[in-house]
């Protein structure tokens, strides 16, 4: 059986593999990771475990979303949609944190 939402959960891979890599930038630069148990999971298995943890989440939405749908179908979409919403907030504050980062440093 196909998935019933495809353009969402391609949005959420792409924005969960952004984050994965932009977090590991601004970890080599100095910054933390403010999630508890992302910086747990870091801490204790590195970036093999970063990518686990973050695709763990992505297929967990995805199953929640299809779960969701068999009965709820619009508010499955409204999940599906406002997962990738929110998945996409750790990847703008990562880049705008890496803009003004170079801006006052003059750091690439």
């Amino acid at each position: 059986m196909p998935l019933r939402y495809p353009t969402p959960y391609t949005w959420l891979v792409f924005l969960g593999a952004m984050d994965v890599m932009l977090t590991w930038v601004v970890l080599h630069r100095g910054g933390t990771e403010v999630n508890a148990l992302a910086r747990w999971v870091i801490q204790n298995f590195g970036l093999g475990g970063m990518v686990a943890y973050k695709f763990a989440l992505i297929v967990l939405i995805v199953l929640i979303s299809e779960a969701i749908a068999k009965r709820r179908e619009p508010t499955a979409r409204r999940f599906a949609e406002w997962s990738v919403a929110v998945t996409a907030i750790p990847v703008v504050i990562s880049l705008t944190l890496l803009g003004v980062k170079r801006w006052t440093t003059g750091a690439v």
